[in-house]
């Protein structure tokens, strides 16, 4: 059994989320997600990512202060947060500043238009859930 880690380190040795950790490297929230917390954060799988038109994909990664910063801001919340808690809140206010609508559907969660289809990652700063698809802010 291995012992739990950093939200980052967690993201960056698990292959199905190397592309998220790729962008919160790009965006330096990566020493963000290292520090204290706690945090919550609904990660896109990198199948997620690949399904992003690759204009938008590569809109995002040109921008990594702007719109990307943007976009992954707004899948972190502030707590150490369980599926089962977050499906309680219905508009949990994200690091970016404004609220996400979380619901939940046939026992699924879903956050902001996306599914919970990995829940309760447990961290030594918060919580991940993985989600299937990129969540873009309007």
């Amino acid at each position: 059994m291995t012992l739990p880690d950093t939200i980052t380190r967690t993201l960056a040795t698990d292959s199905r989320f190397s592309l998220m950790a790729q962008a919160l490297r790009a965006a330096g929230l990566d020493t963000v997600l290292a520090g204290k917390g706690p945090f919550t954060v609904c990660v896109p799988t990198d199948e997620a990512f690949r399904v992003l038109p690759p204009a938008t994909l590569a809109a995002l990664m040109a921008d990594p202060q702007g719109q990307l910063l943007r976009v992954l801001q707004y899948h972190i919340l502030f707590g150490n947060l369980s599926c089962s808690t977050i499906k309680k809140l219905n508009f949990p206010k994200t690091r970016l500043g404004i609220t996400v609508e979380i619901t939940e559907k046939d026992g699924v969660v879903i956050f902001g238009g996306a599914a919970v289809t990995i829940p309760d990652i447990s961290c030594t700063n918060g919580m991940i859930h993985g989600i299937d698809r990129v969540v873009i802010p309007r």
